[in-house]
């Protein structure tokens, strides 16, 4: 049975810039409303992951094997930006739809500033943090004296990029919560048209090499961040800065970093996991192997990317209709969701246990030494696939119904308990070769847990109605 609340109509009634059409997101048709969402989120899932690829496959053709092994221990970084912009920005934009759900569009516009202000200054932190400390960070990360050297070229445009990128992405949270998906995609298909051509160019036809990626990166953020901020000039939006108490910044701050705690956790914890992986192979083997992870890495970002995408579009509208307590339309996105994450999941596997060598060869330029090694790799990292969609688009959804002790716990199982533990076992058990299950143990152990808790859930909405 739904349910509504007064003024929600004309809440929730929002008009779309760029098609001139008008969505309710709790009245309208459930897949329709999925469809939009899913095809803004995973186009930018999509567009984002192809420019972050090119820059690992311009860097392997051009550097060869040290190269891919330097963005295997650059890619702490990236992931440690990332789960700070989530902490952040999916807390608040969370928080702020379901406000608006409950009628209240003031406190959801207090949610935005009080995000937006709040990356400001962690921005300013990382960039201090990382342009004195990147090399010891980088070495932790499992650089030795070939690898560093590369891995300081590129990061020196990562560390300028920092603010771009941090407030960017919580630009983008809001934006898409702001019924605004089409902004989103723009700004990563612009940032994706000056990211591509700009790394072949700059690598190849600059011979900047390795130091020219990272430079085209820094240029793409830049001019994303950009367009994303133009949604404040569009007289249909209803995210606005507002003037606020410190007691409610740091209320409001407070609550979201609390609600956003679980894609933190995925993004950060992912790092972590690197980081891990880097060293285990190199005390169990050397850097062909590293190489080789730095490709697997890479393809796992892509595929994950793109889950992401299914989760972002989940929830916008199912944290809408939880606020207005439309249990039976939640329900049904989520279904949707799964569905979609099955199909990608079984796909992204196939691809990847089909077509190793060819995947490699993208990458990289080959040699004999990596492609005896690399297909087994793959084809064993790829289990995890069947089950990573699952558990990402879950954990966005109990993150969405405000259930976070159900969202951290898919999060950290995943993201840091199982697959630590999977690390540091497995190779100690049967050495290299074990390693490249901890990731699908961890992904199945932590689907397992993840459809008990969403029928935990279901219990309780019965119980409620």
């Amino acid at each position: 049975m739904q349910t509504s609340l007064p003024g929600q109509d004309a809440e929730c009634v929002r008009k779309s810039f760029l098609s001139g059409a008008y969505m309710n997101l709790l009245t309208d048709s459930v897949k329709k409303i999925y469809s939009k969402y899913l095809m803004f989120s995973i186009g930018s899932a999509i567009i984002a992951a192809i420019y972050s690829t090119v820059d690992a496959i311009v860097v392997g053709q051009y550097e060869g094997a040290n190269g891919s092994a330097a963005l295997s221990c650059i890619m702490p970084m990236w992931n440690m930006f990332m789960s700070i912009s989530n902490l952040i920005g999916i807390g608040g934009s969370i928080l702020m739809s379901t406000s608006r759900g409950g009628g209240d569009e003031k406190r959801g516009n207090e949610f935005f500033t009080s995000c937006f202000t709040f990356s400001c200054f962690a921005s300013i932190l990382f960039v201090f943090l990382f342009a004195f400390f990147r090399d010891d960070f980088l070495r932790l990360c499992g650089a030795d004296e070939k690898i560093l050297p590369l891995a300081m070229a590129y990061t020196k445009w990562l560390t300028i990029a920092v603010p771009f990128f941090l407030i960017g992405n919580v630009f983008a949270a809001f934006v898409r919560n702001d019924n605004a998906p089409q902004l989103v995609t723009v700004a990563v298909i612009t940032g994706g048209l000056i990211n591509i051509p700009g790394d072949i160019f700059c690598v190849f036809g600059l011979k900047w090499g390795i130091g020219g990626a990272g430079f085209a990166t820094f240029i793409s953020q830049v001019i994303a961040c950009i367009i994303l901020s133009t949604h404040f000039l569009n007289k249909s939006r209803k995210i606005k800065f507002l003037k606020i108490s410190l007691r409610d910044f740091i209320l409001r701050t407070k609550l979201s970093l609390k609600t956003g705690f679980a894609p933190f956790i995925v993004d950060f914890s992912f790092g972590i996991t690197v980081i891990l992986f880097n060293n285990q192979i190199m005390k169990y083997s050397g850097n062909t192997e590293l190489a080789v992870y730095g490709t697997v890495v890479n393809v796992a970002i892509f595929f994950q990317s793109i889950f992401y995408g299914v989760g972002q579009a989940l929830q916008p509208p199912v944290s809408e209709n939880n606020g207005a307590h439309n249990f039976g339309r939640v329900r049904s996105f989520l279904n949707l969701s799964l569905v979609t994450a099955i199909i990608l999941g079984i796909l992204f596997t196939l691809v990847a246990e089909l077509l190793p060598s060819q995947i490699l060869r993208i990458y990289m330029k080959v040699s004999p030494e990596v492609m005896a090694v690399g297909p087994t790799i793959l084809r064993k990292y790829s289990i995890s696939f069947l089950f990573m969609g699952i558990n990402v688009v879950s954990s966005y959804y109990f993150q969405a119904i405000l259930k976070t002790v159900s969202s951290l716990t898919v999060s950290l199982l995943r993201g840091c308990v199982l697959c630590v533990l999977f690390i540091l076992l497995l190779p100690a058990i049967g050495g290299i070769n074990f390693l490249w299950y901890a990731m699908p143990l961890a992904e199945f152990f932590t689907f397992v847990v993840t459809i008990i808790l969403i029928k935990k859930n279901d219990m309780g909405i019965k119980e409620k109605k």
